[in-house]
């Protein structure tokens, strides 16, 4: 890629959205670092996502997440990607610090799409439900207020990777 990124790229949008798949294939192409919260989260604290949850429950897995967001959104501008968790958005201190030096772009993706993309799945903790559907149109609804602060939303729905990060290289480019 031919062009200088002032800014760093912070992937939000719900779990299924394409967040990691897309924010490594960007960093690639800009050759620059790729971070994924949730894989740094899971690192510090030796566990898995599920079992973080699982064991030390949603307020201790969020009190990290904010921690590991507070310390990305400190990267020098223009130097990475950071793919969020799907709740990262739920917290306004986590925004504010990602915002700090990045833009913020939410990937927005249908309840249905969301679903078939990860059904087969068994590393969501919240979709651990008896219609994991119904609760994907649900967390959807709650946190569609929080996803709307992004910068800039764009629609992944029915879209391939590439078409995704070429959409996505564009906003960045004007």
């Amino acid at each position: 890629m031919s062009f200088q990124m002032k800014r760093n790229i912070i992937l939000t949008g719900f779990m299924g959205s394409g967040k990691t798949s897309v924010g490594k294939e960007l960093a690639r192409l800009l050759n620059i670092d790729f971070f994924d919260s949730d894989e740094i989260i899971a690192g510090l604290v030796g566990k898995s996502v599920s079992d973080i949850f699982r064991c030390c429950g949603e307020d201790y897995f969020r009190s990290r997440e904010t921690e590991v967001l507070e310390i990305l959104g400190k990267k020098t501008p223009g130097s990475c990607v950071v793919s969020t968790g799907g709740g990262a958005v739920l917290r306004s201190r986590n925004l504010n610090a990602l915002r700090e030096n990045g833009i913020i772009i939410c990937l927005d993706v249908s309840a249905e799409e969301a679903y078939s993309r990860v059904k087969e799945m068994n590393d969501r903790p919240l979709l651990q439900v008896e219609n994991p559907l119904e609760k994907i149109e649900e967390l959807l609804q709650e946190r569609k207020p929080f996803y709307l602060q992004a910068d800039v939303c764009l629609s992944a729905t029915g879209k391939t990777l590439q078409e995704i990060v070429l959409e996505i290289i564009n906003v960045l480019r004007t």
